[in-house]
């Protein structure tokens, strides 16, 4: 029984009289609201329940106040004010952000600026190509230019066939043309047949070949000009070994022929009718002239007819745009020809010129006016003797760089 009322009377020190539980700690309300709840704990019949810490009488609360004024480690510390939040949006510690390194895309090249590179390699390729075959032309001596004729109108090339090849000793001028371009107007090609019976300086009147034979290309040069009266203001040299060449280059050409010819001097076999012909016999169409009819003449005629097809042939689209093809061409002509070593650039130019003319049918094909072929000098020897005054008309004008009425002479 003592245990039991010490007990209760520590419950009763600790939780109030009859023990009762302390209520949950409510805000603070007024007086009349507080005497309101009294009220209805005592109408429920329940005892209204004090907590030391709620409503202990006022000598118990006074008694902790002295108690807490004696120890400061009890005393409730100062209240600090709560730091204040930064803005979450640029918190202090975060790092810089890091950005991606720039991938740079590669440019795609514009289809256009291709198509002009590769015509720009193109024109390149057109101007490299013959300036390689000119450096591998050939060279002889020709006339001094000091020696030569009054300038004139126009340029004057002469274009000479040559049968010097590897295999014969010497050499022999089967071929004498002048190619005239004039400053204005048509071009013009202009046969001198071989046996032309001409004046040589230093050799007296002979054979229009013999020039070659005897001083070469200038000597050559020479007799044409007095023979003619017009200044020539360069010089070509066509080696058969490279015409056989050239002709293969540009895939043969197409000869007619009204009936079949067999000539065993030049090698010509042909049936009558339209044949296309390569190298080899090419070569023997343009020498043969003694199964011809018309003997030089007609041969003269078969030289130009070639040369016309030839640079015709060459200079085609087929020919221009296949490199290989082109290539080929170009080679061929620097093996064929041979030019003078008074010869410039500007008459080679010249010439290409008046060849492409002639070829595609804006030039003139002739021979120079012919009064007999069955000429005999006092020797004997068979000679072909020019009409002195139609020629000295005929080269007056080109003398005078005027081709507008040198239709006449055609025929």
């Amino acid at each position: 029984m003592t245990d039991d009322r010490d007990r209760q009377a520590d419950l009763d020190w600790l939780y109030g009289p009859s023990g009762a539980k302390p209520e949950p700690q409510q805000p603070q309300r007024s007086a009349a609201t507080a005497d309101d709840a009294s009220q209805r704990s005592a109408a429920n019949g329940r005892p209204r329940v004090s907590t030391p810490g709620y409503d202990a009488p006022a000598e118990r609360v006074r008694a902790a106040g002295q108690a807490d004024a004696q120890h400061p480690a009890a005393r409730p510390r100062p209240v600090q004010a709560a730091p204040q939040q930064r803005s979450a949006a640029r918190p202090p510690s975060s790092p810089p952000p890091q950005t991606r390194p720039v991938v740079r895309r590669r440019k795609r090249r514009s289809p256009l600026r291709l198509v002009g590179v590769l015509l720009l390699a193109f024109i390149v390729w057109l101007i490299v190509v013959p300036i390689i075959a000119l450096n591998r032309m050939g060279s002889v001596d020709e006339l001094e230019s000091a020696a030569r004729l009054a300038n004139q109108p126009g340029t004057a090339v002469l274009l000479v066939g040559s049968d010097a090849r590897g295999d014969v000793e010497g050499a022999r001028a089967d071929t004498m043309m002048i190619l005239y371009k004039p400053p204005s107007g048509r071009s013009v090609l202009i046969s001198l047949p071989r046996d032309s019976y001409v004046t040589i300086p230093g050799y007296g009147e002979d054979k229009l070949n013999s020039a070659y034979s005897y001083g070469g290309a200038a000597l050559l040069e020479q007799t044409v000009e007095e023979a003619t009266g017009v200044q020539l203001d360069g010089y070509l040299e066509i080696g058969f070994d490279g015409f056989v060449d050239l002709v293969d280059a540009v895939g043969g050409i197409e000869v007619c022929v009204d009936e079949a010819v067999t000539d065993e001097l030049s090698g010509l076999d042909l049936p009558a009718g339209c044949s296309k012909i390569k190298g080899e016999m090419a070569l023997a169409y343009v020498r043969m002239r003694y199964s011809d009819p018309e003997g030089d003449i007609g041969r003269a005629k078969r030289q130009r007819e070639v040369i016309g097809k030839v640079v015709a042939k060459a200079a085609t689209p087929s020919t221009i745009l296949n490199p290989v093809k082109y290539w080929s061409t170009a080679m061929a002509v620097s093996k064929m020809l041979a030019k003078g070593d008074q010869t410039g650039t500007g008459a080679l130019v010249s010439a290409a010129l008046a060849l492409m003319s002639v070829s595609g049918g804006d030039g003139l094909s002739l021979v120079v006016p012919i009064a007999t072929t069955d000429g005999w000098t006092s020797d004997g020897a068979s000679v072909v003797i020019w009409d002195d005054a139609s020629a000295a008309e005929l080269f007056r004008e080109i003398a005078a760089g005027d081709t507008s009425n040198l239709d006449r002479f055609a025929g």
